[in-house]
């Protein structure tokens, strides 16, 4: 059976549920490709008191979804706005959020020490932020270090972007952490396994770089982590398909999640979770 659950401000407002009593639809992004993550909720028919109530801006909201035995949390941010709308009868509170709970614009102002590493460098950033990274030092261990010592002055995100650029990693906002990955590795914890039998729908599209895919929503992907496609039909989408022989087996093994898009109508059919990865 399919749950979700709102939260404002760690406070339970609509308590597990399979939707019957309140319609939700939600689309929330997470992102390699830029530090934030995004949500955008409707929630119909509550009433005007609840809503103005619940959803104010830069209230935390938190939404776990999945099933009875599998739900956990896709996203925990701030309010930006709240619009009311209507479609038909129906009464609309759509919630846009950002995430994260820190909006402040930080500076950072640190020297560290002569043969500081890079990972310490990463970490006085995301401390900065105001957010625990999720990194593993083994991945920087071919990185030398820094002699002289540095002093990181000014934007944290900036000095970020300039590390990732310099040793190849990439890192994303999610859940109040912020997740940090070198490009040839992986998040840990073991591939969540893509198939017909775990609930894939249709068909993986590979390309020369990755997979795109779409699964039942699944609360266990993780961005960073890595994924299993186990399947007999594929899709390819290859710049020169007439003059490479493809192999039977391309296209199945294990991925990196680069983007994660988890979609959902709680009266409707759509439950699902849309995979970029690479490998």
């Amino acid at each position: 059976m399919r749950l979700f659950e709102v939260l404002i401000n760690n406070k339970t407002l609509i308590a597990p549920t399979n939707g019957r009593q309140f319609r939700v639809v939600f689309n929330i992004l997470i992102d390699f490709g830029g530090f934030n993550t995004y949500c955008d909720m409707s929630i119909y028919n509550l009433s005007e008191s609840t809503a103005a109530k619940a959803f104010q801006r830069e209230s935390i909201l938190g939404f776990r979804a999945g099933y009875e035995n599998n739900i956990d949390y896709l996203f925990r941010g701030q309010i930006r706005n709240v619009f009311k709308e209507r479609q038909g009868p129906d009464t609309i509170t759509r919630i846009i959020a950002r995430g994260g709970t820190s909006f402040d614009k930080p500076i950072i102002n640190q020297t560290l020490d002569k043969n500081a590493n890079i990972v310490d460098m990463i970490r006085a950033c995301c401390s900065a932020l105001g957010y625990p990274p999720v990194i593993d030092d083994s991945q920087f261990s071919d990185v030398n270090v820094y002699a002289n010592g540095m002093t990181i002055s000014g934007d944290p995100r900036k000095y970020l972007d300039k590390f990732a650029q310099a040793h190849d990693f990439s890192y994303t906002l999610d859940n109040d952490k912020i997740i940090i990955v070198r490009n040839d590795a992986f998040r840990g914890g073991s591939p969540v396994v893509i198939s017909e039998a775990e609930g894939m729908e249709g068909i993986p599209e590979i390309s020369e770089v990755g997979c795109d895919v779409s699964t039942r929503l699944n609360p266990k992907l993780k961005i960073g982590g890595r994924i299993d496609i186990q399947s007999e039909l594929r899709t390819f989408n290859f710049s020169n398909l007439y003059f490479v022989d493809v192999p039977p087996s391309a296209g199945v093994g294990v991925y990196r999640t680069f983007k994660l898009e988890h979609v959902g109508d709680s009266w409707g059919d759509s439950w699902t979770t849309k995979i970029t990865s690479k490998r």
